[in-house]
């Protein structure tokens, strides 16, 4: 009986010591890149649940926190606009911890936005040809 229970405990333990999973191995940020391939040199604003993000000039680079919600991107030049709205996707680091039977882990990681990313290269349709 007693090694039944000892079993029971470490189940238990490994199941709290790996259901955060995405956070442990997982940053809250993440390099994007933007690029606006009919209009080079527009400036670009990102924003999600978490802040807001800005880039000077296209094509460009920088980090953004992860969120679980959509990333929306909006880029200007010479008083042209295009907005494009990109999805975040569940990383393999919540899938882990779902399979690991970390449902409180995968709840913590898609609340804070590690367990998600966004595309690395997003594509703006910002169009400034004449």
């Amino acid at each position: 009986m007693c090694k039944n229970f000892l079993k029971i405990i470490f189940c238990i333990l490994a199941v709290f010591t790996f259901s955060n999973c995405a956070s442990i191995v997982s940053d809250s940020t993440q390099v994007v890149s933007v690029e606006t391939p009919n209009c080079k040199g527009a400036k670009c604003r990102m924003t999600n649940s978490e802040g807001v993000f800005y880039i000077q000039s296209t094509p460009g680079s920088t980090a953004i926190q992860k969120a679980y919600g959509d990333l929306t991107v909006t880029c200007e030049k010479d008083d042209l606009a295009f907005t494009s709205i990109h999805k975040s996707k569940a990383n393999m680091a919540t899938y882990g911890n779902i399979l690991l039977g970390g449902i409180p882990g995968a709840l913590i990681d898609g609340g804070s936005g590690k367990g998600y990313d966004y595309p690395t290269l997003l594509i703006n349709g910002l169009d400034c040809r004449y």
